[in-house]
C-alpha cells in the first residue's frame, strides 16, 4: 500500500475503532495500578514525599505515621524520623521511631489538635528520604 492508495470507508472505520480501543486500553492501565495511591487507608491525612507516601493518623495515644509506596506498605524497621507540630503558636518536636510493620510513632503521646500543621521528615532504611506536610482538620 502506498501513499496514494485510498481505503474503502468500512476499512477506515474498522482501523479507527481499533486505534480508539487501543488508546482507551493503554490510558486506563496506569490508573488501575494506582487505585490506592493518595487515598487514606487508616482514616488519616495522606501526603507525598516523592518516592513514598505517608499517612498521619491522630489517635488517642498520639500521632502515627504509616509509610507506603503506591498503596503498598513500606517496612519501617531501621527507619527514623522527626515530626514537627505547629499548633496554637506552639512548636513541638517529636522523634519518630519504628512502631511495627509500616508505622512510625513518637515515644511520648501527644494529641494533634485540629488546625495544627505538621511536617514529618523520614529516612527509610533503603536510603529513601523525604518531607511530608500535613494540615490536621
Amino acid at each position: 500500500m502506498d501513499a496514494t492508495t485510498v481505503l474503502p470507508p468500512h476499512r477506515v472505520r474498522r482501523l479507527l475503532r481499533a486505534a480508539v480501543l487501543a488508546c482507551a486500553t493503554l490510558a486506563g492501565t496506569p490508573a488501575l495500578a494506582h487505585d490506592d495511591h493518595g487515598k487514606p487507608q487508616h482514616g488519616g491525612i495522606v501526603a507525598e514525599a516523592g518516592t513514598f507516601q505517608g499517612e498521619l493518623v491522630a489517635g488517642p495515644k498520639g500521632p502515627t505515621l504509616y509509610v507506603s509506596d503506591h498503596g503498598k506498605p513500606v517496612p519501617t524497621a531501621g527507619a527514623s524520623g522527626k515530626l514537627v507540630v505547629l499548633a496554637g503558636g506552639q512548636r513541638s518536636d517529636l522523634v519518630l521511631s519504628p512502631a511495627g510493620d509500616n508505622r512510625l510513632a513518637p515515644a511520648q503521646p501527644m494529641p494533634l489538635p485540629k488546625g495544627a500543621r505538621a511536617v514529618a521528615t523520614v529516612s527509610l532504611k533503603d536510603g529513601r528520604s523525604g518531607a511530608l506536610r500535613f494540615d490536621v482538620k
